[in-house]
């Protein structure tokens, strides 16, 4: 059985609430993280497997930052 999550601080880097206003808890923060590792990394050029993956990755977890409204964007909008 795992912790319940908490509001956690975060970076001034990353947001500290999500599109209604809401804290973050540890676990959505962790979410936004690996989300903007992905953005970053499908924007190297990188091997065509590790790049193919890395998209399907991306938009696996952009459905997820999407539906918990950390975040709105449109990927294919922004060259991903």
């Amino acid at each position: 059985m795992t912790a319940p999550s908490v509001p956690v601080p975060v970076s001034a880097a990353a947001p500290a609430a999500d599109l209604i206003g809401t804290p973050l808890t540890r676990d959505e923060a962790d979410l936004l993280a690996v989300y903007d590792a992905l953005r970053d990394l499908v924007q190297r050029d990188l091997p065509p497997c590790a790049a193919s993956g890395l998209r399907a990755a991306l938009a696996s977890t952009a459905v997820v930052v999407t539906d918990l409204g950390l975040r709105f964007e449109h990927l294919l909008d922004e060259g991903v």
